[in-house]
């Protein structure tokens, strides 16, 4: 795998909700950087937060679909 030696800059293809800005993503070492075009604020977080971040998003929808298969089950 190739490590970051510069930033790489990204910009999303549609524009963010009500802003009406596109998003620029920027990867460089183990952070992530968020900002809205035309705009100075950055949000940065660690990678690994972003990773934790899914990883609980993903066992929340996981214990919601084994919930609701028990429910249809009792149901039944």
């Amino acid at each position: 795998m190739t490590t970051f030696s510069r930033p790489v800059r990204r910009v999303t293809l549609e524009t963010y909700k009500h802003f009406r800005r596109q998003i620029v993503v920027t990867l460089f070492a183990d952070t992530i950087s968020m900002r809205l075009k035309g705009t100075m604020t950055a949000y940065e977080l660690p990678v690994s937060h972003v990773m934790d971040y899914a990883l609980r998003i993903e066992a929340v929808r996981l214990q919601r679909e084994k919930a609701a298969r028990r429910k249809a089950r009792r149901n039944k």
